[in-house]
């Protein structure tokens, strides 16, 4: 494998940074979630569309097997699945807090190892295990905490951050296999085009409307693209081909903490102490079963 010439782990830094201001850019948003994740991606493709041309991008998808075509499709549609439910998770309706969702959906490290474990029968060591117990031993305590507010529905909006980390863990585990084989552009713009397609016939299919949002909603859609998608996702799926899936998903960790921070300083949103206990269960049982993660995504390479 060709050495890159800019450090991955810089750009995993950067990717962190701009994904912790996605929570942000969703919950000052009044537009329904799923147009929020339409006008995300659609955005994103404007954007990635001169650099596909130009690049002359499609050549490499001419030459791809149908599979793998079929793969990253797949992997789109996940992909959509999970900017939908994770998004639905902060919806004023739910009550959802910004730091049970960003907690929340980071479990989708914690599934990766659970999927390589179903899916692949990789062997489960004592630690990760324990790691594993950790994090949703904290992830209950948040639910907890959910449950015992004035109303369920925050509760509702956990199980959508839950239910947001395992289409992520899911779309990242095809990523690692299928970037090691096709480049970032052609990869993420094939990607990206799938998932902004599946969120449009959602959002067709529910009957939302598509241009009756003032301009500050249309600005935060399209900050929603730049930072955290190009400079978020975009740079994650560029790493995967040289980074391991496993310390990407520990990267991940700081993502949280800098949506709270974010929350507390723009929006004045300040956790529960409870939430805050939970996460750091939920945070550091993720490390934990992280630690030994490097031999997951060799099985998952040698097991397409």
């Amino acid at each position: 494998m060709s050495q890159p010439r800019v450090n991955p782990y810089l750009a995993v830094i950067i990717g962190v940074i701009g994904t912790s201001f996605a929570a942000i850019f969703v919950r000052l948003s009044t537009a329904p979630f799923l147009i929020i994740a339409f006008y995300r991606l659609f955005f994103t493709i404007l954007i990635l569309s001169p650099i596909f041309i130009r690049l002359k991008a499609w050549r490499e998808l001419r030459f791809l097997s149908r599979k793998k075509i079929l793969i990253i499709v797949a992997a789109g549609v996940l992909l959509a699945l999970h900017f939908a439910f994770w998004m639905a998770s902060l919806d004023p309706v739910f009550g959802t807090s910004i730091a049970s969702s960003v907690i929340l959906v980071d479990l989708s490290s914690i599934f990766v190892a659970i999927f390589a474990y179903i899916l692949l029968k990789e062997k489960l060591t004592r630690v990760r295990i324990i790691g594993i117990l950790i994090a949703f031993l904290g992830a209950c305590i948040i639910a907890l905490n959910d449950w015992s507010s004035t109303s369920n529905s925050s509760l509702l909006g956990d199980i959508l951050a839950l239910m947001g980390a395992i289409m992520c863990a899911l779309y990242l585990v095809i990523g690692r296999y299928v970037r090691q084989e096709v480049n970032l552009i052609p990869y993420v713009f094939l990607l990206y085009s799938a998932c902004t397609l599946t969120l449009f016939l959602v959002c067709f299919s529910v009957g939302h409307p598509f241009f009756t949002y003032n301009l500050v909603n249309f600005i935060l859609f399209l900050a929603l693209a730049i930072v955290p998608t190009i400079f978020g996702h975009t740079l994650y799926n560029w790493a995967l081909k040289f980074v391991d899936t496993a310390i990407i998903g520990v990267s991940l960790l700081a993502e949280p903490i800098g949506s709270i921070l974010l929350g507390i300083v723009i929006i004045g949103e300040i956790p529960h102490l409870l939430v805050i206990a939970g996460g750091i269960l939920v945070l550091g049982g993720i490390y934990l079963t992280f630690r030994v993660a490097p031999k997951v995504m060799k099985k998952i390479e040698q097991n397409p």
